[in-house]
């Protein structure tokens, strides 16, 4: 800038970060909304619906061991069994999945990945 009319530039890197920074923040809206959506609807939920947060400390497995862990935990368990999943979106997505239409006193995630708090 070489006097005080000049309108400030971004330099070449600086914009394309700004860029992808705005894409990435459009991105993630639009899954919130999807998932939402699916939820209101009562699609089955998919882990594809989700963005992996590699600064929290949570392990995702694939489908069918997710699956099988929501089963185990739902071995003997009757309508008023609590039933926790800590740090595992993968297992919890398919245990909501299993219970889609049965009667559990009550469903909820305590979880602090957002994602996971439209559940």
């Amino acid at each position: 800038m070489d006097d005080d009319n000049d309108t400030p530039v971004l330099s070449g890197s600086t914009l394309a970060a700004l860029q992808e920074f705005y894409a990435e923040r459009n991105d993630e809206e639009r899954r919130a909304d999807d998932l939402k959506s699916a939820i209101e609807t009562g699609q089955k939920l998919s882990m594809d619906m989700f963005k992996e947060d590699w600064n929290a400390s949570q392990f995702w497995y694939n489908e069918d061991t997710a699956r099988t862990l929501a089963k185990q935990l739902l071995d003997d368990s009757t309508s008023e069994t609590a039933v926790a999943v800590v740090s595992a979106p993968s297992a919890f997505i398919e245990l909501k999945n299993i219970l889609v239409g049965e009667s559990r006193t009550e469903q909820n995630s305590a979880d602090d990945d957002e994602e996971l708090g439209y559940i």
